[in-house]
């Protein structure tokens, strides 16, 4: 027993030197690098052992090792309560927001003989729900700290309620859990990326997160199948022996009744999808009332999640519209011929194949299969290649004027929709998500280029009414950002190419990091694959081109157009 114990120590010291020394690249050719996840493979979480206050430290030695005990969330944040006061031990919160910060940097300055003030270097933020979000600036963020001796010893007596932890350690200590709703007409689940510390009582966090409904930006574009003021009966959520996720749910979730056989199967699927990151998690068991309920399956009622595309990339080449595999383009029945008769720049194909949203020099038309004549829904003048969703609305903007945001429905008629977008001059690219819930855009605010993500909210038979207050993340690395592309349901992808043609990719997860890779020389237009791709360049000379390996390969030439997919048939 001592044996396994003193492994364990020394597997969890190895950790901690292993991911002191890493570094994590900014640039660089395209590399397949290891998921984000709160966890070395084999062996769970990573537990940090920090010491406890010694005899006789300084109030800068306390807060020092307060700071460096607060990445072991064990036990309630034990050992960094050793820091603090009885009496304020009690009150404060880690639960309350963690701050991420560079590690290096960290200052410690007298105010007075009672008072100390930290300054850290911030790089992100998570708060208390678990919603993460890059720093939008470098500069230093200072904390107050008060103290007093407790028996001869120094503790502190007040500090800010939450955490701070280096952007080494914080992937080690926290993990991410994907909370899942759904789309308004239940055919999608739609994703809420979290972060919560990796600890026995994750799975609490995560249920607790889940049925207090989505993240802000969400609310309106999704809905959830647990009714309002459903909560945990028990502060608790436990874990059996044979990996069932026990969830008990007060009588709220009853609704107004006895829940349906449907909406019981909605509320089981967006717990077991929401704890799918769960360790030890393999199925989930729920109770209302202190009554467990025997729920089936959704089967065929079961939605869509995480709709993929096509393997092989759709473009125009040699005057065919269609599926590129080897160098054979397979056209699409009753759409590729109408679209290459309008002379298309840009092109955006519906799952189901039937409608597509296209770009001209005459402005935007709408092509459906079933009719025979393509509609010009959108002549104003300098049109950026539109988008389409899983509902048939096409949406367009002038590049110059990102405030006209257009939708136009299938019925042909149009609204204008405030996009929110703040202090945005100019919109380079747009994207409706796969599952018709969020839009994309890279946009330019004053010398920067960002990408930013709003929930659309719909109104009667699925029209989009506004969108929610975007989330901005924030500047995406590399110059002349032209295009951006959802690679799943959780990521987007941007492509900068600057005027030496060094081409620069963006990949920003919703709700997390963004990662950088190089491009193919000069690319212009990015569209999402699947995994192996996840996305096809449009590079000079109409050469299509796809990571390999540590470079880009050929795909194709004589590709005069790349086109995006938002699916494909189910």
């Amino acid at each position: 027993m001592k044996t396994r114990r003193m492994l364990a120590v020394l597997t969890a010291l190895l950790a901690i030197a292993l991911t002191g020394c890493a570094t994590i690249p900014t640039s660089g050719p395209v590399e397949q690098g290891l998921p984000v996840q709160g966890q070395d493979a084999g062996f769970g979480p990573v537990d940090y052992l920090p010491s406890g206050p010694a005899n006789g430290a300084s109030q800068k030695d306390i807060l020092r090792g307060f700071v460096d005990a607060a990445v072991s969330p064990q036990n309630g944040y034990a050992v960094a309560q050793e820091f603090l006061t009885a009496k304020f031990a009690s009150s404060w919160n880690p639960d309350a927001s963690v701050t991420v910060d560079t590690g290096t940097g960290r200052t410690e300055s007298v105010i007075d003989k009672t008072h100390l003030q930290l300054s850290v270097t911030p790089t992100a933020f998570v708060d208390a729900d678990g919603n993460y979000r890059r720093s939008e600036s470098s500069t230093a963020l200072t904390q107050a700290y008060s103290f007093e001796k407790v028996s001869g010893q120094w503790r502190i007596s007040k500090a800010p309620d939450g955490v701070v932890i280096d952007a080494t350690r914080f992937p080690n200590v926290f993990s991410a859990h994907t909370l899942y709703f759904f789309s308004p007409d239940f055919r999608y689940l739609v994703p809420d990326e979290r972060w919560f510390p990796s600890r026995a009582s994750t799975q609490t966090r995560v249920v607790k997160a889940l049925v207090s409904g989505p993240a802000k930006w969400l609310a309106g574009a999704v809905v959830t199948a647990f009714p309002q003021g459903t909560k945990l009966a028990v502060d608790s959520v436990s874990i059996s022996a044979d990996g069932q996720a026990e969830v008990p749910l007060n009588s709220a979730a009853n609704g107004s009744g006895n829940a349906s056989a449907l909406t019981l199967g909605r509320m089981k699927l967006q717990l077991t999808q929401s704890l799918t990151n769960v360790a030890g998690v393999t199925g989930v068991t729920i109770s209302i009332a202190g009554v467990q309920r025997s729920i089936a399956d959704l089967g065929s009622s079961a939605p869509l999640q995480d709709p993929v595309v096509d393997a092989n990339p759709l473009v125009l080449k040699g005057g065919a519209f269609g599926f590129l595999s080897g160098s054979t383009v397979t056209p699409i029945a009753n759409i590729s011929d109408k679209i290459v008769a309008l002379q298309p720049s840009a092109v955006t194909l519906s799952a189901l194949r039937d409608t597509a949203a296209v770009l001209t020099a005459h402005g935007v038309y709408e092509v459906r299969a079933s009719v025979d004549t393509p509609k010009l829904v959108d002549a104003r003048p300098g049109l950026i290649a539109p988008s389409l969703d899983n509902l048939g609305f096409v949406w367009s903007v002038p590049g110059n004027n990102p405030s006209a945001l257009h939708v136009t429905a299938p019925d042909g008629t149009a609204s204008v929709i405030d996009p929110g977008w703040p202090d945005v001059t100019a919109v380079r690219s747009i994207s409706v998500s796969r599952d018709g819930t969020r839009i994309a855009a890279l946009v330019q605010t004053g010398n920067e280029q960002h990408v930013m993500v709003a929930g659309i909210v719909r109104g009667d038979a699925g029209r989009p009414d506004h969108l929610t207050d975007p989330v901005d993340f924030g500047a995406v690395a590399g110059k002349n950002a032209r295009s951006l592309t959802w690679l799943d349901e959780l990521s987007v992808a941007s492509l900068a190419t600057d005027g030496n043609g060094e081409t620069t990719i963006v990949t920003q997860v919703i709700g997390g990091d963004q990662s950088v890779s190089s491009g193919p020389t000069a690319g212009s237009v990015l569209a999402g694959g699947n995994s192996a791709p996840p996305y096809w360049v449009l590079a000079p000379g109409q050469s299509l081109e796809g990571p390999r390996g540590t470079g880009w390969q050929q795909k194709s030439s004589g590709i005069a157009l790349l086109a995006t997919q938002l699916g494909r048939p189910s």
